[in-house]
């Protein structure tokens, strides 16, 4: 019989995908997961909770009734450190495994800019959503000239400035709304840089459809509670989102592993750490090569590397030899919030709100409840027949 102790580190799309496959086919096994948030946030739709087309109860995953429902323990507490075959828990507490998998995803960089993190919202939790959302609200509310600077022009960027400025649209009345400015601010000479001008013009025209500033090359100088300035100029009574880049958190930081300069942990072909044969790296916090490139953080790999990373565990208890993980891409999209996105799909371009309904229909259908996918669907049809009223 397989008896085992199996320890996921990080409640998101790989952890979870992790131990539901591992359930699935090896009931003996003693499974726990750990993480410092009760409950998992569906991220790809924080910014439809900003624009105010998605509840974002819609959006929320109890962990502990995942993990009751899957015979697991849960522990709501943050990893901290690995010692031998113990997880280190903040609390002091120590957890023996004999396979670990770290799949604690990955935060906001903000680059050793302290003055920046302590100023900045950001949009990568549930509680981050609902902040941002309030401070929208009161600047709205207070009627005064205010200007949302979204710092970063990548994907999230870019969603989260055409959230607000969607948000903005739909709520303030139209002789209000020249009070109020969005701006993205891009350090490099244009937004959306990797990617072909097949798909990032007209994402990049679309939001400046919107009303939307672009300042591209941009220089951040001295940032405050009451002022910031950009290329010079100064601007007060603002609210800073800081979209600028990711990286991996502290406690992947002081594993005792190679990673890239995310700060992501280097995986082997079988997602193991290297000279690690029982720890396994997963997700937005893992880094793994196939080829030139590390594969790019997306919810369809995170997926993919917890169900090959739940193979491979079976396989290792078994004595047999792991399997290579061997990503499939489906596509990318950007969306914006005026119902349209712009991307690839099985490798051929798509745009407008083609892209859109692929990025919603893919949403729903990677949802963890029957019940939320529902309410999502109901909450975007009503989003949409508002907007078309």
């Amino acid at each position: 019989m397989i008896s085992a102790r199996i320890v996921v580190a990080g409640g998101g799309f790989a952890g979870i995908r992790c131990l539901g496959v591992l359930r699935r086919r090896s009931p003996e096994l003693s499974l726990t997961l750990v993480d410092p948030a009760r409950e998992s946030v569906f991220r790809p739709l924080l910014p439809d909770v900003i624009a105010g087309k998605i509840g974002l109860s819609r959006l929320l995953f109890p962990l502990n009734r995942f993990c009751s429902r899957l015979r697991a323990d849960f522990i709501n507490d943050a990893a901290a450190g690995i010692a031998g075959n113990d997880l280190l828990l903040a609390s002091g507490r120590k957890l023996p495994f004999d396979h670990l998998v770290v799949a604690s995803g990955a935060g906001p960089a903000f680059f050793g800019n302290e003055t920046a993190r302590q100023a900045a919202f950001t949009l990568y939790s549930a509680g981050d959503a609902e902040k941002l959302r309030e401070r929208i609200e009161k600047a709205i509310s207070a009627g005064r000239p205010h200007s949302f600077v979204v710092v970063g022009g990548g994907y999230t960027g870019l969603e989260t400035a055409s959230a607000i400025a969607w948000r903005i649209r739909r709520t303030v009345p139209p002789a209000r709304q020249g009070a109020f400015s969005v701006r993205i601010v891009e350090l490099a000479p244009r937004i959306l840089g990797r990617l072909p001008d097949r798909i990032a013009l007209p994402a990049e025209r679309e939001t400046r459809n919107l009303g939307i500033a672009i300042s591209v090359s941009a220089r951040i100088g001295a940032i405050s509670p009451q002022a910031m300035e950009v290329n010079g100029e100064t601007i007060r009574d603002f609210t800073l989102i800081w979209s600028a880049g990711v990286a991996a958190g502290a406690f992947v930081g002081g594993i005792d592993s190679p990673r890239d300069r995310q700060g992501r942990l280097a995986v082997g072909p079988d997602l193991r750490l290297p000279g690690r044969e029982n720890i396994w790296a997963l997700g937005d916090c893992a880094s793994f090569t196939d080829g030139k490139d590390a594969l790019r953080m997306a919810v369809q790999f995170s997926r993919a590397q917890g169900e090959a990373a739940a193979i491979n565990i079976r396989r290792g208890i078994r004595g047999e030899a792991p399997i290579a993980f061997r990503p499939r891409d489906l596509g990318w999209l950007i969306p914006l919030a005026s119902w349209r996105a712009w991307g690839e799909a099985l490798g051929r371009p798509v745009g407008g709100r083609l892209g859109a309904l692929l990025h919603y229909a893919m949403c729903v259908y990677r949802t963890h409840r029957v019940a939320d996918r529902f309410g999502i669907a109901g909450d975007l049809f009503r989003a949409l027949f508002h907007a078309g009223s």
